[in-house]
Protein backbone atom coordinates (compact mmCIF):
# COMPACT_ATOMS: atom_id res chain seq x y z
CA UNK A 1 0.00 0.00 0.00
CA UNK A 2 1.75 2.90 -1.33
CA UNK A 3 1.46 6.31 0.72
CA UNK A 4 -1.16 7.95 -1.54
CA UNK A 5 -3.24 4.75 -0.85
CA UNK A 6 -3.01 5.39 2.84
CA UNK A 7 -3.75 8.79 2.03
CA UNK A 8 -7.13 8.30 0.55
CA UNK A 9 -7.87 5.67 3.64
CA UNK A 10 -7.13 7.96 6.17
CA UNK A 11 -9.11 10.98 4.46
CA UNK A 12 -12.42 8.17 3.52
CA UNK A 13 -12.59 7.68 7.53
CA UNK A 14 -13.08 11.44 8.14
CA UNK A 15 -15.24 11.67 5.39
CA UNK A 16 -17.67 9.13 6.40
CA UNK A 17 -17.57 10.26 10.19
CA UNK A 18 -18.71 13.56 8.27
CA UNK A 19 -21.26 11.95 5.99
CA UNK A 20 -22.54 9.62 8.76
CA UNK A 21 -23.33 12.72 10.93
CA UNK A 22 -24.74 14.18 8.41
CA UNK A 23 -27.40 11.76 6.66
CA UNK A 24 -28.72 11.09 10.02
CA UNK A 25 -29.24 14.56 11.31
CA UNK A 26 -30.43 16.80 8.04
CA UNK A 27 -34.17 15.03 8.23
CA UNK A 28 -34.53 16.04 11.33
CA UNK A 29 -33.15 19.71 10.96
CA UNK A 30 -35.17 20.06 7.93
CA UNK A 31 -38.27 18.74 10.50
CA UNK A 32 -37.46 21.13 12.99
CA UNK A 33 -37.61 23.90 10.57
CA UNK A 34 -41.44 22.49 9.64
CA UNK A 35 -40.30 21.42 6.58
CA UNK A 36 -43.49 18.35 5.33
CA UNK A 37 -42.44 15.42 3.48
CA UNK A 38 -43.23 16.56 0.20
CA UNK A 39 -41.00 19.64 1.16
CA UNK A 40 -37.98 17.21 2.25
CA UNK A 41 -38.52 15.60 -1.73
CA UNK A 42 -38.20 18.57 -3.20
CA UNK A 43 -34.78 19.60 -1.46
CA UNK A 44 -33.58 16.15 -2.12
CA UNK A 45 -34.98 16.38 -5.95
CA UNK A 46 -33.63 19.59 -6.90
CA UNK A 47 -30.36 18.77 -5.31
CA UNK A 48 -30.33 15.35 -7.50
CA UNK A 49 -31.41 16.76 -11.00
CA UNK A 50 -28.47 19.61 -10.79
CA UNK A 51 -26.00 15.80 -10.66
CA UNK A 52 -26.21 14.88 -13.68
CA UNK A 53 -23.97 17.75 -16.04
CA UNK A 54 -22.19 18.59 -13.03
CA UNK A 55 -20.93 14.71 -12.34
CA UNK A 56 -19.64 14.76 -16.29
CA UNK A 57 -17.86 17.98 -16.43
CA UNK A 58 -15.76 17.05 -13.03
CA UNK A 59 -15.35 13.80 -14.56
CA UNK A 60 -14.01 15.18 -17.76
CA UNK A 61 -11.71 18.12 -15.92
CA UNK A 62 -10.42 15.45 -13.83
CA UNK A 63 -8.81 13.91 -16.97
CA UNK A 64 -7.40 17.22 -18.16
CA UNK A 65 -6.49 18.87 -15.37
CA UNK A 66 -5.54 15.54 -13.11
CA UNK A 67 -6.85 13.83 -9.88
CA UNK A 68 -5.93 15.88 -6.97
CA UNK A 69 -7.30 19.28 -7.52
CA UNK A 70 -11.19 17.79 -7.73
CA UNK A 71 -10.71 15.43 -4.93
CA UNK A 72 -9.56 17.98 -2.57
CA UNK A 73 -12.39 20.03 -3.91
CA UNK A 74 -15.22 17.36 -2.46
CA UNK A 75 -13.68 17.37 0.73
CA UNK A 76 -13.42 21.79 0.79
CA UNK A 77 -16.73 22.26 -0.66
CA UNK A 78 -18.40 19.63 1.29
CA UNK A 79 -17.24 21.25 4.46
CA UNK A 80 -18.65 24.72 3.46
CA UNK A 81 -21.91 23.61 2.19
CA UNK A 82 -22.22 21.41 5.13
CA UNK A 83 -21.18 24.37 7.70
CA UNK A 84 -23.65 26.45 5.87
CA UNK A 85 -26.83 24.44 6.43
CA UNK A 86 -27.50 25.51 10.12
CA UNK A 87 -28.25 28.86 8.58
CA UNK A 88 -31.09 28.23 6.33
CA UNK A 89 -34.35 27.33 6.82
CA UNK A 90 -36.10 27.67 3.24
CA UNK A 91 -36.45 25.06 0.89
CA UNK A 92 -34.52 26.64 -1.91
CA UNK A 93 -31.90 27.75 0.78
CA UNK A 94 -31.35 23.78 1.35
CA UNK A 95 -31.52 22.61 -2.22
CA UNK A 96 -28.87 24.83 -2.93
CA UNK A 97 -26.66 23.82 -0.07
CA UNK A 98 -27.63 20.00 -0.64
CA UNK A 99 -26.59 20.89 -4.46
CA UNK A 100 -23.20 21.49 -3.42
CA UNK A 101 -23.01 18.54 -0.40
CA UNK A 102 -23.79 16.26 -3.20
CA UNK A 103 -22.16 17.17 -6.13
CA UNK A 104 -19.34 16.81 -4.12
CA UNK A 105 -19.90 13.62 -2.65
CA UNK A 106 -21.03 12.05 -6.36
CA UNK A 107 -17.74 13.29 -7.44
CA UNK A 108 -15.43 12.06 -4.95
CA UNK A 109 -17.66 8.53 -5.75
CA UNK A 110 -16.84 8.94 -9.11
CA UNK A 111 -13.10 9.40 -8.50
CA UNK A 112 -12.63 7.21 -5.46
CA UNK A 113 -12.45 4.17 -7.69
CA UNK A 114 -10.54 5.41 -10.51
CA UNK A 115 -7.38 6.51 -7.87
CA UNK A 116 -7.50 3.26 -6.51
CA UNK A 117 -7.24 1.44 -10.06
CA UNK A 118 -4.70 3.60 -11.28
CA UNK A 119 -2.95 3.26 -8.35
CA UNK A 120 -2.87 -0.18 -7.61
CA UNK A 121 -4.92 -2.55 -10.64
CA UNK A 122 -3.70 -5.81 -9.55
CA UNK A 123 -5.54 -5.12 -5.79
CA UNK A 124 -8.08 -3.29 -6.83
CA UNK A 125 -10.92 -4.61 -5.19
CA UNK A 126 -8.91 -5.66 -2.14
CA UNK A 127 -7.89 -1.67 -1.79
CA UNK A 128 -11.93 -0.99 -2.78
CA UNK A 129 -13.07 -3.27 0.18
CA UNK A 130 -10.86 -1.78 2.60
CA UNK A 131 -11.41 2.08 1.84
CA UNK A 132 -14.70 1.91 1.42
CA UNK A 133 -15.92 -0.69 4.20
CA UNK A 134 -13.56 1.23 6.82
CA UNK A 135 -15.58 4.39 5.52
CA UNK A 136 -18.75 3.28 6.86
CA UNK A 137 -17.03 1.36 9.82
CA UNK A 138 -16.83 5.54 10.26
CA UNK A 139 -20.21 6.67 9.10
CA UNK A 140 -21.61 4.63 11.71
CA UNK A 141 -19.26 5.92 14.04
CA UNK A 142 -20.22 9.17 13.14
CA UNK A 143 -24.23 8.27 13.13
CA UNK A 144 -23.68 7.46 16.69
CA UNK A 145 -21.87 10.03 18.11
CA UNK A 146 -24.23 11.98 15.99
CA UNK A 147 -27.05 10.45 18.30
CA UNK A 148 -25.51 10.66 21.37
CA UNK A 149 -25.01 14.24 20.94
CA UNK A 150 -28.54 15.24 19.69
CA UNK A 151 -29.76 16.80 22.59
CA UNK A 152 -27.08 18.25 23.80
CA UNK A 153 -25.17 19.70 20.17
CA UNK A 154 -28.60 20.14 18.74
CA UNK A 155 -28.95 19.51 15.05
CA UNK A 156 -27.07 22.71 13.67
CA UNK A 157 -23.96 21.52 16.36
CA UNK A 158 -23.66 18.09 14.66
CA UNK A 159 -23.77 19.67 11.36
CA UNK A 160 -20.98 21.89 12.55
CA UNK A 161 -18.76 18.92 13.75
CA UNK A 162 -19.07 17.00 10.54
CA UNK A 163 -18.12 20.40 8.10
CA UNK A 164 -15.10 20.50 10.53
CA UNK A 165 -13.81 16.74 9.87
CA UNK A 166 -13.95 17.53 6.02
CA UNK A 167 -12.08 20.32 6.84
CA UNK A 168 -8.91 18.47 8.63
CA UNK A 169 -9.75 15.68 5.54
CA UNK A 170 -8.91 18.69 2.76
CA UNK A 171 -6.14 19.73 4.71
CA UNK A 172 -4.39 16.40 5.21
CA UNK A 173 -4.90 15.00 1.64
CA UNK A 174 -3.77 18.30 -0.15
CA UNK A 175 -0.48 17.66 2.07
CA UNK A 176 0.18 14.03 1.80
CA UNK A 177 -1.06 13.03 -1.87
CA UNK A 178 1.09 13.23 -4.60
CA UNK A 179 0.11 13.02 -8.70
CA UNK A 180 1.65 10.50 -9.78
CA UNK A 181 -0.14 7.78 -11.83
CA UNK A 182 -2.89 9.90 -11.83
CA UNK A 183 -1.45 12.97 -13.92
CA UNK A 184 -3.47 14.72 -16.47
CA UNK A 185 -3.86 13.40 -19.74
CA UNK A 186 -4.30 16.52 -21.78
CA UNK A 187 -3.42 15.60 -25.18
CA UNK A 188 -7.04 12.83 -25.66
CA UNK A 189 -10.37 12.66 -24.85
CA UNK A 190 -13.61 14.40 -26.26
CA UNK A 191 -12.90 17.83 -26.78
CA UNK A 192 -17.02 19.08 -27.86
CA UNK A 193 -19.86 19.45 -25.97
CA UNK A 194 -21.70 16.54 -27.74
CA UNK A 195 -19.28 14.21 -27.21
CA UNK A 196 -18.58 15.02 -23.69
CA UNK A 197 -22.63 14.11 -23.03
CA UNK A 198 -22.48 11.21 -25.44
CA UNK A 199 -22.93 7.76 -24.21
CA UNK A 200 -20.06 6.37 -26.48
CA UNK A 201 -18.93 3.76 -23.67
CA UNK A 202 -18.48 -0.27 -24.08
CA UNK A 203 -21.36 -2.45 -24.33
CA UNK A 204 -21.63 -3.72 -20.93
CA UNK A 205 -21.23 -0.01 -19.27
CA UNK A 206 -24.27 1.01 -21.26
CA UNK A 207 -26.32 -2.57 -19.32
CA UNK A 208 -24.82 -1.09 -16.01
CA UNK A 209 -26.19 2.53 -16.51
CA UNK A 210 -29.63 1.25 -17.26
CA UNK A 211 -29.38 -1.23 -13.93
CA UNK A 212 -27.78 1.88 -12.26
CA UNK A 213 -30.57 3.86 -12.81
CA UNK A 214 -33.40 1.40 -11.79
CA UNK A 215 -31.36 1.01 -8.45
CA UNK A 216 -31.17 4.75 -7.71
CA UNK A 217 -34.67 4.97 -7.97
CA UNK A 218 -35.32 2.27 -5.66
CA UNK A 219 -32.65 2.78 -3.46
CA UNK A 220 -33.49 6.39 -3.05
CA UNK A 221 -37.05 5.76 -2.38
CA UNK A 222 -36.34 4.18 0.75
CA UNK A 223 -32.42 5.64 1.49
CA UNK A 224 -33.14 9.21 1.69
CA UNK A 225 -34.58 11.26 3.78
CA UNK A 226 -37.11 8.81 4.88
CA UNK A 227 -34.85 6.33 6.41
CA UNK A 228 -34.50 7.33 9.98
CA UNK A 229 -38.14 8.71 9.58
CA UNK A 230 -39.39 5.12 8.87
CA UNK A 231 -38.48 3.96 11.65
CA UNK A 232 -39.32 7.25 13.80
CA UNK A 233 -43.14 7.42 12.63
CA UNK A 234 -43.67 3.68 12.10
CA UNK A 235 -42.65 2.54 15.51
CA UNK A 236 -42.46 5.76 17.81
CA UNK A 237 -39.03 4.93 18.64
CA UNK A 238 -36.79 7.64 19.75
CA UNK A 239 -33.86 9.83 17.72
CA UNK A 240 -31.33 7.50 19.81
CA UNK A 241 -32.54 4.46 19.16
CA UNK A 242 -32.96 5.18 15.77
CA UNK A 243 -29.41 6.27 15.34
CA UNK A 244 -28.12 2.39 16.48
CA UNK A 245 -30.19 1.04 13.59
CA UNK A 246 -28.25 3.48 11.18
CA UNK A 247 -25.06 3.01 13.07
CA UNK A 248 -25.66 -1.35 12.57
CA UNK A 249 -26.84 -0.38 8.89
CA UNK A 250 -22.83 1.14 8.20
CA UNK A 251 -21.30 -1.82 9.83
CA UNK A 252 -23.38 -4.50 8.06
CA UNK A 253 -22.28 -3.29 4.87
CA UNK A 254 -18.39 -2.07 5.93
CA UNK A 255 -17.64 -5.92 7.43
CA UNK A 256 -18.17 -7.25 3.78
CA UNK A 257 -16.65 -5.21 2.14
CA UNK A 258 -13.34 -5.56 4.24
CA UNK A 259 -12.72 -8.77 3.41
CA UNK A 260 -13.59 -7.98 -0.45
CA UNK A 261 -9.89 -8.97 -1.34
CA UNK A 262 -10.09 -12.54 -0.26
CA UNK A 263 -13.23 -13.30 -2.23
CA UNK A 264 -12.87 -16.10 -4.49
CA UNK A 265 -15.55 -15.16 -6.81
CA UNK A 266 -15.73 -17.28 -10.38
CA UNK A 267 -18.68 -15.58 -11.91
CA UNK A 268 -18.58 -11.66 -11.50
CA UNK A 269 -21.82 -11.43 -13.47
CA UNK A 270 -23.80 -14.05 -11.18
CA UNK A 271 -23.17 -13.18 -7.78
CA UNK A 272 -23.59 -9.49 -9.15
CA UNK A 273 -27.50 -10.40 -10.03
CA UNK A 274 -27.87 -12.38 -7.03
CA UNK A 275 -26.59 -10.42 -4.63
CA UNK A 276 -28.14 -7.08 -5.71
CA UNK A 277 -31.37 -9.09 -6.14
CA UNK A 278 -31.35 -10.79 -2.87
CA UNK A 279 -30.76 -6.81 -1.17
CA UNK A 280 -34.42 -5.95 -2.70
CA UNK A 281 -36.03 -8.89 -1.26
CA UNK A 282 -34.81 -7.83 2.12
CA UNK A 283 -35.99 -4.05 1.61
CA UNK A 284 -39.27 -5.10 0.57
CA UNK A 285 -39.73 -7.62 3.28
CA UNK A 286 -38.90 -5.36 6.56
CA UNK A 287 -41.20 -2.88 5.12
CA UNK A 288 -44.13 -5.51 6.06
CA UNK A 289 -42.57 -6.55 9.55
CA UNK A 290 -45.01 -4.94 12.13
CA UNK A 291 -42.39 -5.18 15.47
CA UNK A 292 -39.41 -2.74 15.64
CA UNK A 293 -36.75 -4.95 16.69
CA UNK A 294 -37.95 -7.94 14.00
CA UNK A 295 -38.02 -5.57 11.30
CA UNK A 296 -34.56 -3.57 12.03
CA UNK A 297 -33.07 -6.90 12.13
CA UNK A 298 -34.24 -8.14 8.52
CA UNK A 299 -33.70 -4.33 7.15
CA UNK A 300 -29.82 -4.94 8.55
CA UNK A 301 -29.08 -7.88 6.28
CA UNK A 302 -30.00 -5.67 2.97
CA UNK A 303 -26.17 -4.36 2.57
CA UNK A 304 -24.57 -7.46 4.46
CA UNK A 305 -25.85 -9.83 1.73
CA UNK A 306 -26.16 -7.18 -0.78
CA UNK A 307 -24.40 -4.24 -1.51
CA UNK A 308 -21.37 -4.96 0.74
CA UNK A 309 -20.45 -7.63 -1.94
CA UNK A 310 -21.76 -6.19 -4.88
CA UNK A 311 -20.24 -3.14 -5.18
CA UNK A 312 -16.54 -3.90 -5.51
CA UNK A 313 -18.16 -6.33 -8.29
CA UNK A 314 -19.54 -3.48 -10.15
CA UNK A 315 -16.41 -1.00 -9.54
CA UNK A 316 -14.12 -3.64 -10.91
CA UNK A 317 -16.28 -4.64 -13.79
CA UNK A 318 -16.75 -0.63 -14.54
CA UNK A 319 -12.80 -0.05 -14.39
CA UNK A 320 -12.27 -2.90 -16.43
CA UNK A 321 -14.16 -1.51 -19.61
CA UNK A 322 -13.18 2.18 -19.70
CA UNK A 323 -10.61 3.38 -21.51
CA UNK A 324 -7.46 4.96 -19.79
CA UNK A 325 -7.38 8.46 -21.17
CA UNK A 326 -10.89 9.29 -20.30
CA UNK A 327 -11.38 6.87 -17.87
CA UNK A 328 -13.00 9.68 -15.34
CA UNK A 329 -15.10 10.78 -17.63
CA UNK A 330 -16.71 7.63 -18.65
CA UNK A 331 -17.41 6.45 -14.59
CA UNK A 332 -18.73 10.15 -14.06
CA UNK A 333 -21.16 9.56 -16.88
CA UNK A 334 -21.86 6.45 -15.99
CA UNK A 335 -22.54 7.80 -12.02
CA UNK A 336 -25.00 10.57 -14.09
CA UNK A 337 -26.95 9.04 -16.01
CA UNK A 338 -27.35 6.30 -13.77
CA UNK A 339 -28.05 8.72 -11.20
CA UNK A 340 -30.66 10.90 -12.74
CA UNK A 341 -32.56 7.65 -10.84
CA UNK A 342 -31.84 9.81 -7.26
CA UNK A 343 -33.83 12.88 -8.96
CA UNK A 344 -37.10 10.25 -9.35
CA UNK A 345 -36.28 8.53 -6.00
CA UNK A 346 -37.03 10.99 -2.90
CA UNK A 347 -40.56 12.48 -4.86
CA UNK A 348 -41.80 8.99 -5.12
CA UNK A 349 -40.84 8.66 -1.34
CA UNK A 350 -42.44 11.56 -0.49
CA UNK A 351 -45.63 10.89 -2.77
CA UNK A 352 -45.83 7.24 -0.64
CA UNK A 353 -45.33 8.45 2.62
CA UNK A 354 -48.03 10.92 2.60
CA UNK A 355 -50.67 9.35 0.41
CA UNK A 356 -50.18 5.56 1.16
CA UNK A 357 -48.08 4.96 4.36
CA UNK A 358 -44.29 5.32 5.83
CA UNK A 359 -43.72 1.92 4.76
CA UNK A 360 -44.72 2.11 1.43
CA UNK A 361 -41.17 3.53 -0.03
CA UNK A 362 -39.18 0.38 1.53
CA UNK A 363 -41.51 -2.04 0.16
CA UNK A 364 -41.45 -0.35 -3.32
CA UNK A 365 -37.73 0.28 -3.01
CA UNK A 366 -37.18 -3.54 -2.82
CA UNK A 367 -39.05 -4.22 -5.75
CA UNK A 368 -37.16 -1.94 -8.33
CA UNK A 369 -33.54 -3.03 -6.68
CA UNK A 370 -34.82 -6.01 -7.59
CA UNK A 371 -35.80 -5.11 -11.42
CA UNK A 372 -32.15 -3.33 -11.24
CA UNK A 373 -30.86 -7.02 -11.17
CA UNK A 374 -32.76 -8.85 -13.92
CA UNK A 375 -31.36 -5.70 -16.26
CA UNK A 376 -27.67 -7.24 -15.40
CA UNK A 377 -28.74 -10.13 -17.43
CA UNK A 378 -27.61 -8.50 -20.28
CA UNK A 379 -23.83 -7.90 -19.14
CA UNK A 380 -21.52 -9.81 -21.53
CA UNK A 381 -18.16 -10.13 -19.77
CA UNK A 382 -15.04 -11.15 -21.33
CA UNK A 383 -12.69 -13.98 -19.51
CA UNK A 384 -9.71 -10.82 -19.82
CA UNK A 385 -11.22 -7.85 -20.49
CA UNK A 386 -8.90 -5.17 -22.44
CA UNK A 387 -8.97 -1.92 -20.48
CA UNK A 388 -8.90 -0.22 -23.82
CA UNK A 389 -11.66 -2.05 -25.35
CA UNK A 390 -14.86 0.90 -26.46
CA UNK A 391 -18.18 0.53 -27.55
Amino acid sequence: MNRNIKTVLAVSLLFGAATGIYEFILPYYLREQGLSFQDMATVFTVAAAAMVALRVVMGRLADLWGRKPFYGLTFSASALAMGLTPLSSSIWGQSLLKTVRDAMFFTRESLHPVVLYEESRGRFMDFMGKTRGMEFLFMAAGTLVAGKLFITWGTAGNLWLAAGLLGIGFLLFWALFTPGAVAAREERGPSHLRDLFSLQIHRNLKVIVVSVFIFNVGLTTSHSFIMPLFFSDKFTVSEYAVSWVMLLHRLTIAFPLLIAGTLRIRSLKTVYILTLALEGAILSASAVIPNFYAASAVWLLHDFLGAGVWIPIQGLIIQQYTRPESRALEVAKILAYGGVGTILGPALAGYLAAHVSVSAPFFVSGLLLILASLVLLQLRLHPNPKETEAA
